[in-house]
């Protein structure tokens, strides 16, 4: 059964228009589909990998077999791995003098349940940011760039490049690379670097200060993905690599304990003749698969 008691009441009305009131926001977000959401009923449990070594899955096994004789085996090993989700939330006073005072402008309770939800937003885009970012993440070690991106190396910033050797890396663990992760800050330096220009516009006589600037779907073509997320959040711009992989992670959520990956509830409190609204989720960040992305070290500056 989804949570639920006699004191805080989900309120899937304001759920449904906390959404609609705050769709551009919205669209600054990447964690959930960078780690999509994967409802589970147990709060912490286990589940089976497949290690490329231990369970030999890149082994050129097969041996020639003469008439009488036995095949070769192989000796299979499979390990586990776990998850355990993690409540997070904010409350908001909603007092009854306040609300009545402003409640002609606006309607307060959703106005908090927008507000609160979208802290919890940053909270969770980072958490996602940081888990990517980090080279314990990940089984291959980190890409050196081919130039540093900065101002000063506009005209010899290979990103087509670099993404390319992070590609083979991953080819050598089995995995086709189908995505790249970058802040929106790296974006703006890489869709200035005058390789990658040239190589979806053509080399092309420019004049000073005169040269198109390509589109995210542009940038995804030029570097053979399929999709190109770039975070936009304000507390995301701080993240300055780039992760290239593809389903390596799910956001587990707690589904018994929440009604989406965001909740919001309301509870009367008398002694503060206030309601107080709530948004809370219950939910943990996995990579599950540390061989399907590999960072590039860009030094951006």
């Amino acid at each position: 059964m989804a949570y639920t008691n006699a004191q805080a009441t989900p309120r899937a009305d304001i759920y449904a228009l906390v959404q609609q009131a705050n769709a551009d926001f919205n669209k600054l977000f990447i964690a959930d589909q960078v780690l999509p959401v994967k409802p589970e009923d147990a709060r912490r449990g286990i589940y089976m990998k497949a290690n490329l070594a231990a369970a030999e899955l890149l082994n050129a096994d097969a041996q020639p077999r003469e008439q009488g004789n036995g095949y070769a085996r192989v000796n299979r090993a499979f390990s586990t791995d776990t998850y355990d989700t993690q409540e997070y939330g904010l409350e908001s006073i909603v007092d009854d003098s306040y609300e009545a005072e402003v409640n002609r402008f606006m309607n307060l309770e959703a106005t908090e349940a927008m507000l609160l939800e979208r802290q919890l937003k940053i909270s969770y885009e980072a958490r996602v940011a940081n888990l990517l970012l980090a080279t314990s993440s990940w089984s291959a070690t980190a890409i050196t760039r081919a130039a540093a991106y900065t101002t000063a190396n506009v005209a010899s910033t290979d990103p087509a490049s670099d993404v390319d050797n992070a590609k083979t890396a991953l080819l050598k663990q089995g995995c086709i690379a189908n995505a790249v992760v970058m802040s929106q800050n790296v974006f703006n330096r890489l869709r200035r670097a005058q390789l990658m220009q040239n190589q979806i516009y053509g080399v092309v006589p420019r004049g000073n200060n005169q040269r198109a600037l390509p589109s995210e779907q542009d940038i995804a073509q030029a570097l053979g993905v399929e999709t190109l997320y770039v975070g936009k959040a304000p507390k995301n711009t701080a993240a300055k690599g780039q992760t290239f992989a593809g389903g390596f992670g799910r956001t587990i959520q707690w589904s018994k304990d929440t009604t989406g990956l965001f909740t919001p509830e309301t509870y009367r409190s008398d002694e503060r003749r206030s309601n107080i609204m709530r948004v809370r989720q219950n939910v943990a960040e996995k990579i599950i698969d540390n061989t399907a992305g590999i960072l590039i070290t860009t030094n951006y500056a």
